[in-house]
């Protein structure tokens, strides 16, 4: 969830509109409280599809339909005004992952599971065609997984947008990896279709790729028409009765609740978290607490508007994702849930004290290796989610931040070396050693030995930030980029600590996600969490004067999250929407290679020369690691096949004498040429 940004409503018809839940093709998602004090996700029509009286008149039309959908799993329609200026409709709110949002971060359901969503989508869908509608996008980013079973939204509103200033435009509202045969080729779409997509869903839930495999829309939807879907991985009693749906005649595929009654005499899973697997019900458990936290933040403001409490705010890791639970794959425990994010790249929550920075000139020090008496006092390993990890310079320690702590250790011996206390939000490392973190009120800029060099301070007026996050230091230790976060809009400031002077400094729209500086030095990244370009890269030398900014940045529509810079040429890694790597050429403009990843992945980073890059996968499999890969970067080939630990982030050793990865909630070192491990600590 994002707060709300000044231009959000704060009342919708009767709704109290309290934190965005995201935004798609039609409009903006809120999540809203109902005058009975119910949760509701409440979705306002983009302005240009109010404009457009045939969407109007649909979209009034397909409301009016969906309000009659009642089932077990379709969430209701609460209300809707199709008539008013910006057209809206709240459904039930679901708190909970979406399909796509569990399998990519904690792998394929098992069976049980498996047919308990087969079940329950079909007696969704069934529902949907019993009031008249088709679904039209059956995809998994439209199922929500909630402890009474699968939850299927978006239903209609695929037909409302036919035709509209959208699609005319060329976005299409139909995924290609889900979407039926008879679509493609032009025909008229059916309850079929439907059932079509529905197979589509559950092989992907069962082996984490759909039916027809992932790359270039037209070569996918070539596979849809004329390609035999690959079932493998899919266990065998399901696979004839997803076999028959996903058969190209549309007469030929069972009807919605063919599928239903076939499963309906299957017993349901009796594990300990009911129908879900033990990671995605703390990932329910996450979303339930957040949901919870806006309400209580809702009404403290609302009672007590001067003296409600000023939260702390954790950055999700990744931009482009919304409201994801902080759960590891392998079973680490659940990290309190905090609604709210400053746009850090790390970032913590202590419930309403605001983390002031330490005094200068009387670091705390405990925990150093001048303190062999101080002992790590986590008591199963690292505990909490982490957020990012980075190698000192001489590669003798790793710092890790996770939400409960950053702390330094010796990757060899095991050995704990530090912890900053308190923590930053937000933290990054020079190439000489200098540590530079942020706070509820400045950034600090710490020396090798950890004592404190600098606090930041704006001043002239600059009003007070509600924090410091986003930080990031140059190689050479000394310019530091961060961003304070203002109730009106965020700034970016960079920050000459040496001679406590402000370089430059400029109002961002919208949340920042990151600051990143090139590992040469010359350029400075700007990460927006959602505002248009995703990214604005400077240059560091003209900061001084006019800034001369690079073009062409976001025209990629990549997703900047999980990006990483080459350290030897000007070349950065970048996620492409069919989850491909592309390396950039950010001087020249030009994607250099195109890498096919056949997966997701969560994260990117480069070998020292340059010359190797590696991927994370997204979990840790029940049955072993699916992890993630090895690339040439000079050719684009895989290294290493099968499955690898390169699980979660990363991070590589300065000389690449191992590489740095999380397993559940232990730290993982790994040697670069066989991916074997080398130590494990936690």
């Amino acid at each position: 969830m994002r707060p709300l940004s000044p231009d959000d409503p704060r009342l919708i018809g009767p709704h109290r509109v309290l934190a965005r839940v995201g935004s798609g093709g039609m409009g903006q998602v809120y999540l809203a409280r109902t005058p009975e004090g119910r949760l509701a996700a409440l979705k306002v029509v983009r302005e240009e599809l109010a404009g457009d009286p045939e969407f109007r008149a649909r979209f009034a039309r397909e409301v009016r339909t969906a309000q009659r959908v009642r089932g077990p799993f379709t969430p209701a329609v609460v209300d809707a005004d199709p008539d008013a200026a910006a057209p809206w409709m709240a459904t039930e709110y679901v708190p909970g992952p979406t399909l796509r949002e569990a399998v990519r971060r904690d792998g394929p359901l098992p069976e049980g599971s498996l047919r308990v969503l087969t079940l329950g989508l079909a007696t969704a869908v069934r529902a949907v065609h019993d009031a008249g509608l088709m679904h039209r996008d059956l995809k998994p980013g439209n199922v929500l997984l909630s402890p009474r079973g699968p939850q299927v939204i978006d239903f209609g509103i695929a037909r409302a947008v036919e035709g509209t200033v959208l699609t005319r435009a060329g976005q299409t509202f139909g995924t290609p990896s889900y979407t039926s045969p008879e679509q493609v080729t032009g025909g008229e779409a059916t309850p079929a279709s439907d059932v079509f997509s529905l197979a589509g869903v559950v092989v992907f839930a069962a082996t984490g790729r759909p039916p027809f495999g992932t790359g270039r829309p037209a070569d996918v939807l070539r596979r849809v028409v004329g390609g035999d879907p690959v079932l493998d991985g899919v266990p065998e009693d399901l696979r004839p009765l997803l076999a028959r749906c996903l058969t190209k005649d549309p007469a030929g595929r069972p009807r919605a609740e063919a599928v239903a009654r076939e499963l309906a005499s299957v017993p349901a899973p009796t594990a300990e978290h009911g129908w879900l697997p033990a990671p995605v019900h703390r990932s329910v458990a996450a979303h339930e607490e957040e949901a919870d936290q806006v309400v209580r933040d809702s009404v403290a403001h609302s009672e007590h508007p001067s003296t409600a409490p000023r939260r702390r705010r954790r950055a999700p890791l990744f931009a482009g994702a919304v409201a994801a639970a902080l759960v590891l794959a392998a079973g680490a425990g659940l990290a309190a849930a905090s609604p709210w994010s400053t746009g850090g790249e790390a970032g913590h929550d202590d419930g309403n004290e605001r983390r002031s920075a330490p005094v200068p000139g009387n670091p705390d020090t405990s925990g150093t290796a001048d303190d062999p008496a101080e002992e790590w006092d986590g008591e199963t390993g690292f505990g909490s989610f982490v957020n990012a990890m980075a190698f000192t310079p001489d590669g003798s320690g790793v710092y890790v931040h996770t939400t409960d702590a950053m702390t330094l250790w010796d990757w060899e011996s095991g050995r704990f070396r530090h912890r900053f206390d308190p923590q930053p939000s937000s933290f990054d490392v020079a190439d000489d050693g200098t540590v530079v973190g942020t706070y509820a009120d400045t950034t600090t800029v710490f020396g090798p030995d950890h004592g404190v060099l600098a606090l930041f301070d704006p001043g002239g007026g600059a009003p007070e930030p509600e924090e410091y996050g986003a930080v990031s230091v140059s190689p050479d230790g000394s310019l530091v980029a961060m961003v304070a976060s203002h109730p009106d809009a965020p700034r970016l400031y960079v920050w000459d600590w040496e001679e406590d002077e402000v370089v430059f400094t400029t109002a961002q729209e919208g949340p920042v996600s990151g600051t990143h500086f090139t590992p040469d030095g010359r350029y400075l990244l700007v990460r927006h969490q959602y505002d248009q370009p995703l990214v604005t890269m400077y240059e560091v030398a003209s900061l001084g004067g006019d800034p001369r900014v690079l073009g062409g940045l976001g025209e990629l529509g990549a997703d900047w999250g999980p990006h990483a810079f080459s350290p030897t040429e000007p070349i950065v890694a970048v996620r492409l929407p069919d989850d491909d790597i592309a390396l950039y050429d950010y001087e020249s403009g030009e994607t250099v290679r195109t890498i096919g990843t056949e997966r997701g992945y969560r994260a990117t980073a480069f070998s020292s020369d340059g010359r190797t890059l590696y991927s994370s996968g997204l979990r840790l499999t029940a049955s072993g690691p699916s992890g993630g890969r090895v690339w040439d970067v000079a050719t684009g080939e895989e290294q290493v096949t099968g499955d690898t630990l390169l699980v979660e982030i990363l991070a590589v050793h300065p000389r690449d004498e191992v590489i740095a990865t999380f397993a559940g909630d232990t730290l993982l070192l790994l040697a670069p040429d066989t991916l074997d491990v080398v130590n494990e600590i936690g």
